[in-house]
């Protein structure tokens, strides 16, 4: 019988991780199948269930569903409940559904690709949403030192410093305005905010503190090039795209369902040929 995944979010109808994951079953011989599930916010809890009822063996839970689908499970593993995010569900042979975060392994790996001896003890965060939990996670593991989290609206982020300062007692969170950033020089700067998704300039605020940084890492993958990471680029600092994000945590949810090593050049091939499809038709629809 075949084993059935999805990703489920408010509008995953263009996302490529069909793509990417229908490729790694093939290229492994898995009898499996992976689709996009969009759901509107008020029916996400009955479609949750449904899903769950007919038997799926695993979920990607996306925008803007990771702490939403919380109440919903029997448990969650450590990272999840650490920063009460989720992105990964699997259903164990019991037929429970427990909650795992692999959004931290999109983050770390790419960056340790940069360099195995690479150390972040500074960093600024832009956004306080449920990719930003996963990089508080992942700067916990590469020993980051201290983070500012820069957001539009100060008082709808405080609970969420409140929350990671508890979860990540050794590292020391600075909340900004984006109107009021002064630092400058940060080993890292990630971006886990729709910023430069619409394809929009980039806010003055933030091309003022990037001289200096090292990194610049843009979790958004479309456009591939964002204006961050133009930006980035003129200024000589290394950059990561954000499909590179999409790709590792697609590798870690693979192996937490699998059990087997992904296959990561297989994965690639068809993430970036779905992210170049997509592109294509969006032109062919302009010319149109």
């Amino acid at each position: 019988m075949t084993d059935r995944y999805c990703v489920i979010g408010s509008d995953v109808s263009r996302s490529p991780s069909p793509a990417m994951m229908n490729a790694a079953y093939k290229a492994l011989r898995i009898d499996a199948e992976y689709a996009g599930v969009s759901v509107s916010e008020p029916r996400f809890p009955r479609e949750f269930r449904r899903l769950a009822a007919s038997g799926f063996k695993g979920m990607n839970v996306t925008i803007p569903f990771k702490t939403a689908v919380i109440p919903l499970l029997d448990g969650l593993d450590a990272v999840a409940t650490r920063i009460q995010a989720v992105n990964t569900v699997k259903a164990e042979e019991d037929g429970r559904y427990f909650g795992h975060n692999t959004d931290p392994d999109g983050i770390v790996d790419p960056l340790r690709a940069l360099t195995e001896s690479l150390e972040v003890r500074n960093a600024m965060l832009v956004g306080a949403g449920g990719a930003a939990r996963a990089f508080c996670e992942a700067m916990n593991r590469m020993g980051c030192v201290d983070l500012a989290v820069a957001v539009r609206d100060v008082d709808r982020a405080r609970e969420f410093v409140r929350g990671m300062e508890g979860a990540f007692p050794r590292m020391n969170l600075t909340l900004a305005s984006m109107e009021d950033l002064r630092h400058l020089g940060h080993d890292l700067v990630f971006n886990a905010s729709p910023m430069g998704a619409g394809g929009e300039p980039l806010p003055k605020e933030i091309k003022r503190v990037l001289p200096g940084t090292k990194i610049v890492f843009d979790a958004v993958y479309r456009p591939r090039e964002t204006r961050l990471l133009a930006e980035a680029k003129r200024i000589g600092a290394a950059t990561i795209h954000g499909e590179e994000m999409l790709l590792h945590q697609g590798m870690a949810a693979f192996r937490l369902w699998t059990g087997k090593e992904p296959p990561e050049k297989v994965m690639r091939k068809a993430l970036v040929g779905s992210l170049l499809g997509g592109l294509r038709a969006k032109r062919g629809r302009a010319k149109r």
